[in-house]
């Protein structure tokens, strides 16, 4: 049976009226309020629509152009809105990642060398401050609340810091994993059988306490091995760069010029890696130099041509000063072994050794 209704008629039929165009306009601007004010996506999908329904009755859609427009039914769905938007932007860890793990050490420097493999794993706080002096450090009661939230403790060892073992024991943490870098390392001895501390000066001794931190990590913090692996790889590759490029900065010394007097015995390690001579040393931590010892010194100075004394930053110029104008030579009181500075000369370890190496390839070529 044919139908009676021509297809001009189907198509005005199909048209919309003038009053459908302009509800949906209207209604079209009305959803578009929500995504202006709250701009996260999904909110339709968050069940905005469905509660708007709710609220407006069975002829929601219909009656929308007045319902819409009265305060209190936006009011209404605004907890809604808000809420849903909190959430989907509320930041979310991944499931692997656990709370930082808490390590002190006693050194800036070792602190720096823990802070590179450690990265965002770990929060490092150093006992000893950036200028401090740990041979002669007193720990304060702040330091041991500090011990006692650790999980883990790096010390250097080596008779550096007699003060630890106390303050370790003070703290009521017995089972605290304690790890001694130095421990098991080649040590250079005094004459009296004492072992020298500082093995760090020596890049290849640093590479070792990188190894062992790396370990150590690994054993207290076992879920992230692969993190510290990566880090301490891609730094210890830092510390092959350097300790080559300390090998060709002092190859611009002379050889008969490559000869150290210090004030503190901290250089022995590297004097030896990096092809030095140790002259002489003012003084030992502690100890203030007699005017027969500094005369002799300034006499054996004159007479081995050594170019220039130095001095750490953490010591007292005028001592070194004395010297250097007595034996006629250059003074280079910046120069830091135990410490990291407070600037940015010798913020970190490697840093500290390009500074160190800089200020006596200047002073000695």
């Amino acid at each position: 049976m044919s139908s009676n209704i021509s297809p001009q008629s189907a198509q005005r039929a199909r048209r919309p009226t003038l009053f459908q165009t302009m509800r949906e306009a209207r209604l079209s601007r009305i959803f578009q309020i929500p995504a202006r004010i709250f701009p996260f996506e999904g909110w339709k999908d968050r069940g905005f629509l469905c509660v708007l329904c709710v609220l407006c009755g069975s002829n929601a859609v219909s009656g929308m152009r007045q319902a819409l427009v009265k305060p209190f039914l936006f009011l209404a769905v605004l907890p809604l809105i808000v809420l849903s938007a909190c959430e989907s932007r509320a930041p979310q860890h991944p499931p692997s990642l656990s709370p930082k793990l808490t390590v002190v050490t006693t050194l800036s420097v070792l602190a720096d060398l823990i802070g590179q493999v450690g990265g965002d794993r770990v929060e490092v706080k150093a006992l000893v401050p950036p200028g401090g002096e740990p041979h002669t450090y007193q720990p304060a009661p702040n330091d041991l609340k500090t011990v006692a939230r650790a999980r883990l403790i790096f010390y250097n060892g080596a008779h550096l810091e007699a003060w630890i073992d106390d303050t370790i024991r003070h703290a009521g943490k017995p089972n605290l994993p304690i790890v001694v870098l130095s421990q098991g390392l080649p040590m250079i001895r005094g004459a009296g059988g004492e072992p020298n501390p500082h093995l760090w000066l020596d890049v290849t001794n640093a590479k070792a306490y990188v190894e062992r931190i790396r370990d150590h990590l690994t054993k207290v913090d076992g879920a992230n091995p692969g993190y510290y692996a990566d880090r301490a790889k891609a730094y210890l590759a830092r510390l092959d760069e350097l300790d080559a490029w300390i090998q060709a900065e002092v190859a611009k010394i002379p050889a008969s010029r490559r000869k150290l007097v210090t004030f503190h015995d901290a250089f022995p390690y590297f004097a030896r890696r990096y092809g030095f001579t140790l002259q002489g040393v003012v003084a030992s931590p502690g100890k203030e130099p007699s005017a027969r010892h500094l005369t002799a010194l300034a006499r054996q100075t004159t007479q081995a041509e050594v170019p220039a004394v130095f001095a750490e930053s953490q010591f007292n110029p005028k001592v070194m000063e004395v010297l250097a104008t007595e034996a006629g030579v250059k003074v280079v009181t910046n120069l830091y072994n135990d410490s990291l500075s407070d600037g940015p000369e010798a913020n970190s370890y490697i840093a500290l050794m390009k500074h160190n190496v800089t200020q006596i390839v200047n002073a000695l070529k």
